[in-house]
């Protein structure tokens, strides 16, 4: 009995003590997922030829349930960090390979990129249409408006001879008063959106100014308005309304006459008004051609009518100006007719030497220097004629218009509304 009981001991110390060495070999071993911050371990495969990353060294669990050796709280800082899959180690008294210092080079100098508006293409839309070209690609660079510029398409001059037999026949729907361009009218209520055409010009005049690419309105599917100001002479209120525009960022196209260009005027000096023109330049706006002597170009009850060859002077001779005062200047693209006075004989002319002809959709009385408007009621005819897509024409020599210039703008802000260039007009 005593040798059997001794047996017996043997074996149960034997077992025991093989016991504690799995308890111990499981200990040591790493666990996948317990530990903060821990990452179930993956398999990496590596591709051919890629030398594998050096193995990073792995933090030994705390299988008591007591926080392991380190910062306080450090466990649950790496928690939140859950996009590192590396976790943090504890401290290791033997020594650490120190990584090679890099070369530290500075950062190169961000250069400003453009913020590109929506992008337009460069020729017309319709492959029938006669227009020289079509939308432009416009976008903003440091606040500044950057247009890309074609050359004046002037071939149609090739086939200018036929036109001095074409029929000068005036519009349909002409103006029985006289025979101004007039615009239809839209009534617009920015506070729910409704919009309702009480009159439009007849279909007749509209497809002869899709035709050629003549604007008469823009997009009238979005919420965005154009400003356009003629300038004859010079009043003193176009360096106030550069300054508004400036102010607020938006863009504007000026139609320009040839004294206006040269900076004939007897108020103020040449140097002036060429200055005027070049901040129109300089700070992101569209310039275009008002003629030269500000004629009727087209009248069919004038007792004598504007012939195909002086119709072409008034136009070369503002080019001609405009190039010597600012050669660097992009060519001029966009022509308005004086007092809207227009037909088709007039705009496939202007076709023909590159242009588009570009009419309103508002506009009112402002260009007297001797009777300018009070600037409330002009203010509230501004804000009564909106609606998608409108091209208002003002005067640039309105001192109204230049006093009521930036509350307009903000007011058009405020309705939901953009100001963009004419040239976005396709």
């Amino acid at each position: 009995m005593r040798r059997n009981g001794i047996r017996w001991a043997v074996l149960l110390m034997a077992a025991l003590l093989l016991c504690a060495s799995c308890i111990r070999r499981r200990a040591e071993e790493p666990s996948a997922t317990v530990g903060v911050g821990r990452v179930p371990k993956t398999e990496t495969v590596t591709d051919p030829g890629i030398e594998p990353p050096e193995p990073q060294q792995q933090t030994q669990p705390d299988v008591s349930g007591n926080e392991p050796q380190g910062q306080p709280g450090q466990e649950d800082q790496q928690g939140q960090q859950t996009a590192d899959p590396t976790p943090q180690t504890n401290p290791d008294p033997a020594p650490q390979t120190e990584p090679e210092p890099q070369p530290v080079t500075a950062d190169p100098e961000p250069q400003p990129q453009p913020v590109e508006q929506p992008t337009y293409v460069s020729i017309p839309s319709d492959p029938d249409s006669l227009a020289p070209f079509g939308a432009i690609k416009w976008y903003l660079l440091n606040g500044r408006y950057v247009y890309e510029m074609p050359k004046q398409n002037n071939a149609g001059e090739q086939t200018m001879w036929e036109m001095y037999d074409w029929p000068k026949t005036y519009w349909e729907d002409k103006n029985q008063d006289n025979n101004d361009w007039y615009p239809g009218k839209i009534n617009y209520n920015p506070a729910t959106g409704e919009k309702e055409t009480v009159y439009d010009r007849f279909g007749s005049t509209l497809e002869v100014l899709k035709k050629y690419g003549a604007i008469y309105r823009g997009d009238t599917s979005r919420k965005v308005i154009y400003l356009t100001f003629d300038c004859g002479y010079e009043a003193g209120a176009t360096e106030k309304i550069l300054d508004t525009l400036k102010a607020k960022g938006v863009p504007a196209t000026f139609f320009l006459t040839g004294p206006y260009v040269r900076g004939k005027s007897n108020d103020f000096t040449k140097e002036y008004i060429q200055g005027l023109i070049r901040r129109m330049l300089d700070e992101g706006h569209i310039v275009g051609n008002h003629t030269n002597t500000h004629p009727v170009m087209a009248d069919p009850d004038a007792e004598r009518q504007l012939t195909v060859d002086e119709v072409i002077d008034e136009m070369r001779q503002v080019e001609q100006s405009y190039k010597e005062a600012f050669p660097d200047a992009p060519d001029m693209l966009y022509f308005r007719p004086p007092q809207g006075a227009a037909n088709e004989w007039l705009i496939r002319i202007e076709s023909k030497l590159g242009y588009r002809t570009v009419f309103w959709s508002f506009a009112y009385n402002d260009w007297s220097q001797y009777s300018q408007p009070d600037p409330a009621e002009a203010l509230g005819k501004m804000k009564a004629g909106m609606y998608p897509g409108c091209v208002y024409l003002l005067h640039a020599e309105s001192t109204t218009n230049a006093e009521v210039l930036g509350d307009f703008i903000d007011w058009v802000y405020a309705q939901g509304f953009t100001i963009e260039p004419l040239c976005g007009i396709e």
